[in-house]
């Protein structure tokens, strides 16, 4: 009897050191893989001058979308059956009418009971290119320049919601437990006018798509006291209520915040209508994007628009926060409602 007794103790002992040992694995995952220093990394190298500010169908954008693929496939993500590897090219005419080529990179986890269900994690990796290719001749800065600085970076705009989109299927990948397909995808042409959304969206069926998490320039806060995160359009479904629910059970801070994702405080801006999330959501999906800059920032469009400007430390904060928030969405137990159209 006591040697039965030995036994029992010591099996329960293996299968609470497993479970205590998986919780905390789980629960330092994310500050491993959002770590400021890993965005930086990446941001680093998509804001570099050797880039020329990403214009769309320019050599040097080039560079950033096998640079995303590369990451893609390190991560383990698979590349969407029909596609050329992890590319997916477009044609489009510009404002000088001439056509470029554009390059969209996607990268997908194949869901398990619910695999025709799909969820999007997107931002745009293209930016303005320099004074000299830029191609409407409008940007100009808002604050003192450096006159002998002719590149748009894009720092923050949008090489900080491209390293986001990196990093969550990093994240999801090594999480394992998405029962709903998940796509990651990068747009280029987003400068052009959404050109790279449109066209991939033209390619989806909308009823498989459940929600849309668009990720744009969250590498500064509206004002040093205001560093959450907001969504757009939130009138037009219950993504935020969705969100802000699920980060609450999440417990991710002390600080005892019941709203993390905030109300968009531009809607005179028509932010909603502006970013990638919209060619997704004319079509009746749940798609919105997260930000944290504020439109009238003094860098936005700006040469100086540089990674010295951002705040990785914030930034790998609101990338746990999207991380922990879409949990129900990727386990299927959250399907945020449609869009109605009309309301558009």
């Amino acid at each position: 009897m006591q040697r039965i007794c030995s036994e029992k103790i010591l099996l329960c002992f293996f299968i609470v050191f497993f479970i205590t040992t998986h919780a905390r694995a789980q629960s330092t995952l994310p500050d491993e893989i959002f770590h400021a220093d890993t965005i930086k990394r990446i941001v680093s190298f998509l804001a570099a001058d050797s880039l020329k500010g990403r214009l769309t169908g320019s050599g040097e954008i080039s560079k950033a979308t096998n640079f995303i693929a590369k990451e893609f496939q390190q991560s383990g993500l698979l590349p969407v059956a029909g596609m050329e590897g992890y590319f997916s090219e477009f044609l489009f005419w510009d404002n000088r009418s001439e056509q470029r080529r554009g390059m969209n990179v996607i990268g997908a986890i194949p869901g398990k009971s619910k695999k025709e269900e799909l969820i999007l994690f997107c931002a745009h990796y293209d930016h303005v290119g320099t004074k000299s290719t830029n191609p409407n001749e409008i940007y100009s800065n808002k604050v003192t320049q450096d006159l002998s600085d002719t590149i748009y970076n894009g720092a923050n705009d949008n090489a900080s919601g491209t390293a986001a989109i990196l990093l969550l299927g990093r994240y999801f990948v090594k999480l394992a437990n998405n029962e709903r397909t998940i796509l990651f995808i990068t747009f280029s042409g987003e400068e052009f006018g959404l050109k790279g959304s449109y066209a991939f969206s033209s390619l989806i069926d909308p009823n498989s798509v459940k929600a849309v998490i668009n990720i744009e320039m969250i590498g500064r806060g509206l004002t040093s006291n205001k560093q959450n995160p907001y969504i757009t359009g939130e009138q037009f479904s219950d993504l935020d209520e969705i969100l802000n629910n699920r980060l609450r059970k999440q417990k991710m801070d002390s600080s005892g915040r019941k709203i993390y994702f905030k109300k968009d405080p531009y809607i005179q801006e028509n932010l909603f209508s502006r970013s990638d999330n919209y060619p997704f959501a004319v079509k009746g999906i749940p798609a919105h994007t997260l930000m944290a800059t504020s439109p009238a920032d003094d860098y936005y469009h700006s040469v100086n628009d540089e990674i010295e400007l951002l705040d990785f430390r914030n930034m790998s904060h609101i990338i746990k926060a999207i991380a922990l928030s879409c949990t129900g969405l990727v386990t299927g137990k959250d399907t945020p409602s449609r869009i109605d159209t009309k309301k558009l």
